[in-house]
């Protein structure tokens, strides 16, 4: 898990496409507008290269009016802000 930030389950477009849906509480609440994208590489200072890896992070608007960054990578998700 990544320091400082909780699992949380998210429904995407493709494996590692946009989110459509993010699990908070009892069921699954809409992603109304992305509205940022970046993609942060973690350990690129590393030797060997199988260290590294990245980590594809979302600014997203959801439609119960949360707004959230998401991070995550294959097989792995995190709630790394919520705002407001």
């Amino acid at each position: 898990m990544e320091p400082g930030m909780n699992r949380v389950e998210v429904l995407s477009s493709g494996r590692l496409g946009p989110p459509r849906a993010v699990r908070r509480g009892a069921g699954w609440v809409a992603v109304d507008a992305l509205a940022e994208r970046w993609v942060v590489e973690v350990g690129w200072w590393r030797t060997p290269p199988a260290r590294r890896r990245r980590l594809y992070c979302w600014r997203v608007l959801l439609e119960d009016g949360g707004c959230l960054d998401l991070r995550w990578e294959p097989g792995a998700g995190w709630l790394a802000r919520e705002w407001g």
